[in-house]
């Protein structure tokens, strides 16, 4: 009966380092889904700012056109100006979203390999159970 003791024991390590893994595993393919999901959103709201842009600068030139002032002087360089923020705010958008999909992936794989060395040190653990049992054969 106590020869078997250590078995079970080795046998609950090795399911634990197992249902860790897992657990881990699944986690960490979460936080990929996130990352791919993040950088989608990150498009589709650059796609959105820029169409608003389009429409922005859109009615700024009907404006200067309605009112006479031409395109050259300061009408031209505000509108070309207004341009260049409205594509530093779209990729602004752009930027953030691939932040958030490199801290999913950072955090994916980081709970990826706690889950490697919670099971590599319950596997150990089981080998220990394994040799502690045999050690009690020879030593009782």
């Amino acid at each position: 009966m106590a020869a078997a003791i250590p078995l079970v024991m080795m046998a609950g390590s090795v399911i634990s380092g197992t249902a860790k893994q897992n657990a881990a595993d699944s986690n960490a393919a979460i936080m990929g889904y996130e990352a791919k999901t993040a950088s989608a959103q990150g498009y589709e709201a650059e796609a959105q700012q820029r169409r608003k842009n389009s429409m922005i600068q859109g009615s700024q030139i009907a404006a200067a056109a309605q009112a006479g002032a031409g395109f050259g002087g300061s009408t031209g360089r505000a509108i070309t100006q207004n341009v260049r923020n409205m594509t530093e705010d779209a990729l602004s958008i752009r930027y953030k979203a691939q932040l958030q999909k490199w801290s999913y992936g950072l955090q994916a794989a980081n709970i990826a390999s706690e889950g490697q060395s919670e099971a590599t040190s319950d596997y150990l653990r089981a080998g220990g159970a394994l040799l502690r049992g045999k050690a009690g054969n020879y030593l009782g």
